[in-house]
């Protein structure tokens, strides 16, 4: 029989052969209520953001780094804005990122 590269393979294996193998998952930490970082991640759960738009303060980037350290995982890209000189970026929560949708989960905000 020939195999051509073109033809289209049924591949059904798993994610993960051995998920039991697997580490645990660390949900990723709930930031302070009344907290800057809490105002921001509340506004990222319920749109992308990015700093012109962002009016809860003005270093949404720091708290960004903040959540990031505690385990939050967001996915970035550069965006042109009317009245910005540069690229600005925005920042969108991977609700595909473990720590994140574990997190998102165990409160019900997913």
């Amino acid at each position: 029989m020939t195999v051509s590269a073109l033809e289209p393979r049924h591949n059904h294996t798993a994610n993960d052969l051995f998920p039991d193998t697997l580490p645990p998952v660390t949900p990723a930490l709930w930031p302070t209520r009344g907290t800057r970082a809490d105002e921001a991640l509340q506004a990222l759960i319920s749109a992308p953001q990015n700093q012109a738009d962002y009016w809860h303060g003005w270093r949404l980037a720091a708290y960004v780094k903040e959540l990031e350290y505690d385990g939050w995982a967001f996915i970035k890209r550069d965006i042109n804005r009317p009245g910005c000189r540069r690229s600005i970026t925005e920042y969108r929560i991977d609700r595909a990122d473990p720590g994140t949708s574990a997190a998102l989960i165990a409160r019900g905000a997913a």
